[in-house]
């Protein structure tokens, strides 16, 4: 995150956009954050997980979330799920360290509005938060635009169904032969009282003359199609008290079937004019409604002929600024819309008007602009029907979505490269890697591939600084660039490594490529202030046809002939060969000696405890295997397996198992309380260890001084290491097992001979080698083999322990052959040692 005092987009938070929640497991960066965002004016709650994001979702509603995808339990797009199945609008930025383009495209299809990677700047930040919140509100005015839409659809409905008019049908001498049903509320008179009755009779006598001359008017002989409907206002009585009731009537004289009205019928619909006028002001409070909404909101609104979904009735102004084009155009036909589409999403439009009559229906296409750019809009319509079913029209929105598109194609092309240099990215190389390795086992081609190491970087670095590393790098993108082939791939795979991928090239080509890179890297000089430097490079070089093994195979080998190369003498290219991995190998594990050694100088070795539990009973106390844990500059642990190979190449054993033993001893001795229901300490003894005369002779001695110590020890050696050095385990064996200690034969069943040698043992326990427990459950012969160690060892007066048991279905299957004791994840996953004394 960069400094809070550097420039910044304003960003202060307002009415639709104050309350923000951030989901984030890094302290710092939640702390960070939280204040940041409180001065500007945002109310924030800050939470580390999934859960107690979803928790918290439950109890308040939030306008923004800063979401993390990458958290160490559960899955962020899990937030951006129950937003959805809630039907909530709330702006989603996603602030995550993850590169990958999937993941960002997962996250903004799920409903994310923005993605920012970490590390990023604070600029960036506030840029991204701003445009949520302007997207969240023009968001919540869309919404709330088609809610008053829908308002407005129902109060016209009512309106017409709930219309006041009286319909009329009158003789051609002016009496009442047909009346609807509203004559009972209108006038509140029953309809079958008024039938046959002269409408004069229902009319207030001030009026009565005027409806006659009106009458009249329309009976007239001759009168012309304009004469024959009027609509005067007059008074009609009232049944109940003959009270006068204000009322607009129109009259249209329907004829005879003659060329005169004359002995026709008249029709006539009577409105109440109360009614009327507050109803009249309604419809018009509504279309004002409808009016200021279309014209607040950020998308364009339009209505359709839902037979012929081309042919607009109705276009919104906001067509000009999403497209430049006047509505009007599209409504009298002069822009034909189809034309207006990318040719290649006309498939969306298929998708959305199937001819099966949706009643609703969304899409994402571009539409050109005026000006000839293509705009990306997201198209909501939906299918207007009468009571009675029938479709009146499509009504829908155009919202201009560009810019998200744009971002989601910047994503992607931004996790395809370094962002230091401008050259591809490891995993960008990787994926045309693997792809001219399928070309080459398919069409049978010869690439080669170049893995490049700067010599004398280091050196820049620490005299300059990182800035000045940044800019070395970034220059010689541009010098490695030029010497390679146009067809060639160039890519920084790494702090100051760099691969070249050349397709289509016989191992001669490749020869000369790597030679002019090598050439171009010793002629380059950095300058930097008023100092000057020169590098070179190692090139390791290795080719690629039919027989290549695959991508990580194939970066391994070139990784290997470059450090070749270095131990050659450095700012030359070596072509791979086989002796290259042992050579690479050695490397590593050298390197593994000076962290082992400098990790006794550091006291960075610890213990860990992993329980051993019996599987038939509660047994008599606690017993515990101790397990040696290394830890590097960051405070991470590091396992055994990765150090304990070179440990025993470099004779540095000896000095790492008399550190186990000491501590244990020392942690043991500090706590007595402990050793009160302490059954068993088992602690791992390596070959070398069994024929240290020396060492034996130490531990002797500190078990004189802990003599109520050694009876609760047990050590375990290996069969493998037993039986190589079988005349110095038995003495080992022996004279530590006179001083009470036990011993117990690790990873059985490993070796060959391990039934003929297990006779010459005096050991106490034999742990079944975890081959062949982590199967029994779904193999026989693993089951079998299980069961005759088992029943050998117990034969002979040793009990049995399972090592590797994961879970209840292995623990069954091992109750049920009879082992005596089971370890493993299943039954008690390694703690450190501290927590003994709370576990025991």
């Amino acid at each position: 995150m960069s400094d809070p005092q550097s420039p910044s987009p304003s960003v202060l938070a307002g009415d639709g956009c104050r309350r923000l929640l951030v989901v984030d497991d890094e302290p710092r960066s939640r702390a960070s954050l939280e204040r940041l965002l409180g001065t500007r004016g945002f109310s924030v709650r800050a939470v580390a997980g999934v859960a107690e994001a979803l928790a918290q979702l439950e109890r308040e509603r939030f306008d923004l979330i800063l979401l993390d995808l990458i958290l160490p339990v559960g899955d962020g797009v899990q937030v951006l799920d129950r937003l959805a199945e809630r039907g909530e609008e709330v702006a989603v930025v996603v602030v995550s360290a993850t590169r990958s383009v999937a993941e960002a495209t997962r996250a903004l299809r799920h409903g994310a509005c923005d993605f920012v990677a970490k590390p990023y700047r604070l600029d960036t930040l506030l840029a991204a938060i701003a445009r949520a919140c302007e997207r969240g509100a023009l968001t919540r005015a869309q919404a709330t635009m088609q809610a008053r839409l829908r308002d407005s659809e129902r109060l016209h409905r009512f309106l017409v169904h709930a219309s006041p008019d009286l319909v009329f049908l009158l003789s051609g001498d002016g009496r009442v032969r047909f009346v609807n049903d509203r004559v009972a509320v209108l006038l509140q008179r029953r309809p079958e009282s008024v039938l046959d009755r002269p409408l004069l009779e229902l009319v207030a006598p001030d009026h009565r003359g005027r409806v006659s001359a009106l009458l009249d008017e329309l009976r007239e002989p001759g009168g012309s199609a304009e004469g024959r409907v009027r609509a005067i206002e007059l008074e009609l009585l009232d049944g109940a008290d003959e009270t006068p009731l204000p009322v607009e009537i129109k009259l249209l004289a329907l004829g005879d079937g003659g060329e005169t009205p004359a002995g026709g019928e008249l029709f006539a619909v009577v409105r109440d004019l109360a009614a009327h006028r507050r109803a009249e002001e309604a419809m018009r409070r509504s279309f004002d409604l409808l009016h200021h909404v279309i014209a607040a909101s950020p998308a364009v609104v339009y209505a359709r002929e839902p037979e012929r979904p081309t042919r607009f009735i109705f276009v919104s102004d906001n067509l000009r600024q999403l497209l430049g084009y006047d509505p009007e155009q599209l409504v009298n036909g002069a822009l034909v819309w189809e034309g207006l589409i990318h040719p290649d999403d006309l498939d969306v439009l298929d998708a959305m008007f199937d001819g099966d009559a949706q009643r609703a229906a969304n899409g994402e296409y571009r539409m050109r602009h005026r000006d000839g750019d293509w705009r990306w809009v997201r198209d909501s319509v939906r299918l207007l029907c009468d009571g009675s079913g029938r479709a009146v029209e499509l009504v829908g929105s155009w919202l201009d979505n560009t810019e998200a598109h744009r971002l989601s194609e910047e994503l992607r092309r931004q996790a395809n490269l370094d962002a230091l240099t401008g050259l591809l990215n490891r995993s960008a190389f990787e994926q045309r890697l693997q792809r001219a390795i399928e070309e080459a086992r398919r069409e049978h081609r010869q690439h080669a591939l170049c893995y490049l190491d700067l010599d004398q970087f280091k050196v820049i670095n620490d005299t300059c600084g990182h800035i000045a590393g940044d800019a070395v790098l970034r220059q010689l993108a541009h010098v490695l660039a030029a010497c390679i082939r146009q067809q060639d791939t160039l890519a920084r795979l790494g702090g100051d490594e760099f691969g070249v991928l050349m397709e289509g090239c016989e191992h001669a080509g490749a020869i000369r490529v790597a030679e002019a890179l090598c050439k171009a890297v010793g002629d380059f000089h950095f300058i930097w202030g008023d100092k000057r430097f020169r590098l070179g490079v190692s090139i390791g070089l290795v080719s690629i046809d039919a027989t290549s093994e695959g991508l990580v195979s194939l970066l391994s080998a070139a990784d290997s002939a470059c450090y070749a190369a270095k131990d050659a003498g450095r700012n030359r290219i070596h072509v791979y060969t086989a002796d290259d991995a042992e050579l690479a190998r050695r490397h590593g594990e050298m390197q593994w000696v000076s962290r082992i050694n400098l990790a006794l100088e550091q006291a960075r070795f610890g213990l860990a405890f992993q329980p051993i539990v019996p599987i038939n009973g509660d047994g008599d106390g606690a017993h515990y295997e101790l397990l040696l844990r290394m830890y590097d500059d960051d405070g991470a642990a590091v396992m055994p397996g990765a150090f304990l190979p070179a440990a025993e190449r470099y004779h540095l054993i000896g000095r790492i198992d008399e550190w186990v033993l000491e501590t244990a001893l020392a942690w043991l001795s500090d706590h007595p309380e402990h050793l009160d229901g302490l059954n068993l300490c088992s602690i791992n003894l390596s070959g070398h260890s069994l024929s240290d005369p020396q060492l034996l002779d130490r531990i002797a001695s500190q078990l004189h001084r802990h003599d109520t110590i050694a009876a609760k020890l047990c050590f375990e050696v290996t069969e493998t290491a037993a039986i190589s050095n079988m005349t110095n385990a038995l003495e080992f064996i022996e004279a530590l097992r006179a001083l009470g200690c036990r011993f117990a034969l690790d990873d059985f069943g490993s070796g060959l001979s391990s039934f003929a040698y297990l006779k010459n043992l005096p050991v106490d326990f034999i742990k079944i080698d975890g081959m062949f427990i982590k199967d029994i459950a779904d193999n026989p012969v693993a089951r079998t083999m299980v069961r005759s160690i088992n029943e050998v060892g117990q034969a002979m007066g040793m009990r049995t322990v399972a090592e590797f048991v994961d879970g209840d279905a292995t623990l069954e299957v091992l109750r049920g052959i009879g082992v005596d004791y089971a370890q493993g994840y299943g039954v008690g996953r390694p703690r450190p040692i501290e927590e003994l004394v709370r576990s025991c």
